[in-house]
């Protein structure tokens, strides 16, 4: 590394490419995928929606007789479009956007993302620190110094130290790139964890809504058995 230049904070050498390799899931191509379930699973649902709407209740309508059998499959029927709105309403939070930054990182939900970033940090941090603070001031640190070295060559007029200059300039930009490369990473994989974390509640709630549309598919055929 070169000498210290008089009043410019001191730019470390760019970090080596190699080093940027982080083991990182491909965030965009799994978020995707999550919600290409959410759509195959709403489509799902809705489908059985139709099918309780449709021709079944209509064809069955004939065998219900007296107030009790009514109110009974009534409260069948209520019960299992119930269970599919309620399906649907879960698994649509899986396909709601999302607003998501670094701080988002700190919601309870993520505890296990904070655990697998706690566990190895070099993976998601690289050179940049042990943190998001950290990484944070790493890019303000290299934006700063490209911001000075850039004032700094437009007055000078040596050209020894105009080359001494560039070469400064290129690695602070060079470590720019690769630390917001990496908080940008880190980003992606935060909202894919927020969207994974939605599709496992999504499957926990729809496995519910449909024990309620079995329930009551059940209760709507007794009060045509009991016509």
């Amino acid at each position: 590394m070169s000498a210290p230049l008089p009043g410019v904070p001191q730019a470390q050498d760019p970090v080596p490419t190699g080093e940027q390799a982080a083991a990182v899931m491909p965030a965009d191509a799994t978020v995707a995928d999550m919600r290409a379930v959410a759509r195959w699973t709403i489509m799902a649902t809705a489908a059985v929606g139709g099918l309780l709407l449709g021709g079944f209740p209509l064809a069955a309508i004939g065998k219900v007789h007296g107030l009790g059998d009514i109110a009974l499959a009534a409260g069948g029927l209520a019960l299992a479009m119930v269970g599919v709105f309620w399906a649907i309403w879960w698994t649509g939070e899986v396909l709601t956007p999302r607003f998501t930054t670094l701080r988002s990182l700190q919601d309870p939900s993520l505890a296990d993302l904070r655990a697998e970033i706690t566990a190895a940090p070099e993976l998601f941090f690289g050179p940049f620190g042990r943190s998001v603070e950290e990484l944070d001031r790493a890019c303000r640190l290299h934006t700063v110094v490209a911001v000075n070295l850039t004032v700094r060559l437009a007055r000078e007029r040596d050209e020894d130290r105009s080359a001494e200059l560039h070469r400064a300039l290129t690695a602070a930009r060079v470590n720019i790139a690769h630390a917001t490369a990496r908080r940008r990473a880190l980003v992606e994989l935060v909202h894919a964890w927020q969207v994974r974390g939605a599709l496992r509640r999504a499957r926990v709630q729809t496995m519910l809504s449909s024990l309620a549309v079995v329930l009551g598919a059940v209760l709507f055929l007794l009060a045509t058995d009991g016509g």
